[in-house]
Order: C-alpha cells, then structure tokens, then sequence
C-alpha cells in the first residue's frame, strides 16, 4: 500500500461528515435512552469535480486509476477549512504530543509559543499519528509552552484543563514528542469508500464525483 498526495485540483463542491462510532440502547420497559461511545469514529467526504479539461481531466482521471480501487490510500484535506488560531506560521512552532499512550477526547501537547489567547480555536483541525481531528474549544498556551482550554461544566462554569480538546476521540495511542500539524492544509489519510468514475461530455470535459473514508487503521 501507498499513500499518494491527492492532486492539487479544487472540487466544485465538498461535503465532510464526522462518522460516529455510537450506539443507543433504549430500554422497552421504560424507553430510556443509554448512548455509548466507542472508538473508530472517522472522517467521510464527498467531493465533486465538475467539467475537468485539459491538463486537470487527464491528472485526475490517472490519479484515480494509480489508487486502483481501496489498495492505495490518499492524502486529503477538508477544502473549506480556514485557520482561526493565532498559532504562528512563519515559522512555525514544533507542537509536540505530551505524553505517550494517550487516548480520549482530550490531547497533552507542548512546544507552543508561550501565553497566547487564542493559540487554537474551535474548529481549526489538527493532526497526528495519520489522524485528523478538529479542535472543539477555544486553546490557550501556558507560559511553559502547554496548551489549556476551559472545559464547560453541568452547572455552567469551566474548569481550566491541560490540553486540547478534540473531536473524533484519538483512536491509537500517542508517541510521545509526535509533531503535531496545526497549518493548514491539514491531511488526513483516506481511502476510497465506492467505485469511481466519470461522466464525458462532448468537448472531452469530464465530471468526478469521489467518495472516500479516513482509514482508521495506518
């Protein structure tokens, strides 16, 4: 298997969706509703190409017959994420996983720069150990490089936390000192979810619908 970089062509229109791994459970007595969580929630997208020409059809057309169906995987990205963070581009910070088998909905990291409202916010994505998640609250750096966020209570307050809260829930646990990508683009690795193909019209100018799915398990 090979992870190829998806073709630098913009899609006319996307759609990402967070697919869920939950189960409900209702009880037949009392019609109580117990939901359960589990690992493996990933990334689904759906983008459409239309009426590729020239150099565009013919790199789109190769780039999917190299996949050669679900054998290849492919780097993507969401095309409508902006970065709203205040974490510096150029240069860059090395934001680093803090600790080593870590899993849950909530990422130690350090290496930011220092005392920074706003470092992260809520819904700028974030990578590691090939997963692409989005972050859910606002993120401030520490004086010593660590990163908080304020974490909603029951009753309406916040307690401040160590760390970045993040959605889907991290599937394989951490390395520690794993880079952390936060600059956009930020690619997870997907893999193609159906059959692909393409509709020609007259004028040799083609239309692409591709769907594909994170792959959970590289």
């Amino acid at each position: 298997m090979t992870v190829y970089m998806f073709p630098s062509i913009t899609p006319s229109s996307s759609t990402f969706e967070l697919v869920t791994n939950t189960r409900t459970f209702q009880s037949p007595l009392t019609n109580a509703v117990q939901t359960v969580g589990r690992k493996g929630s990933l990334w689904k997208v759906s983008m459409q190409f239309n009426n590729l020409s020239g150099n565009d059809r013919a790199i789109m057309q190769a780039f999917l017959t190299k996949l050669n169906g679900q054998e290849h995987r492919m780097y993507l990205y969401d095309h409508s994420a902006t970065k709203r963070g205040i974490a510096p581009s150029n240069p860059a910070d090395t934001l680093l996983v803090n600790g080593a088998d870590q899993t849950g909905a909530i990422l130690l990291a350090d290496g930011a720069t220092a005392n920074q409202n706003g470092y992260l916010k809520a819904g700028d994505y974030i990578a590691f150990n090939n997963e692409l998640h989005m972050v859910t609250e606002d993120v401030n750096s520490k004086s010593d490089g660590g990163l908080e966020f304020e974490k909603p209570n029951s009753d309406g307050t916040t307690t401040t936390t160590n760390g970045i809260p993040l959605a889907p829930p991290i599937r394989k646990p951490t390395v520690n000192d794993q880079a952390i990508d936060y600059l956009q683009p930020i690619f997870g690795v997907f893999m193609l979810s159906s059959a692909t193909s393409w509709d020609n019209q007259a004028g040799i100018v083609s239309s692409f619908t591709i769907e594909a799915v994170e792959d959970v398990l590289v």
